[in-house]
């Protein structure tokens, strides 16, 4: 797995503070979470069984496929919205 942090740098339409996605090494995004600036998670979502990467920003480049952050910390992130 891939695990990427955006923010509104990289993402201009993105109103979040970050959002965290969790993505498969053919590009399916399979997890996505939102922090707002207070740190409070506004979106998490998990993709269908049948259409994986249906929400978010789908389906990734190859050359996009380069973690930026650890599955250690999309996990910590992901557990907010538990």
């Amino acid at each position: 797995m891939i695990y990427l942090k955006w923010t509104s740098a990289e993402l201009a339409t993105l109103r979040e503070d970050a959002l965290y996605t969790e993505i498969d090494e053919d590009g399916w995004v399979q997890r996505e979470v939102a922090v707002t600036p207070e740190g409070a998670i506004s979106h998490q979502a998990v993709p269908s069984l049948e259409q994986p990467g249906w929400f978010g920003l789908s389906r990734l480049a190859m050359p996009m496929l380069e973690s930026n952050i650890t599955q250690v910390e999309f996990e910590r992130v992901w557990r907010l919205g538990d």
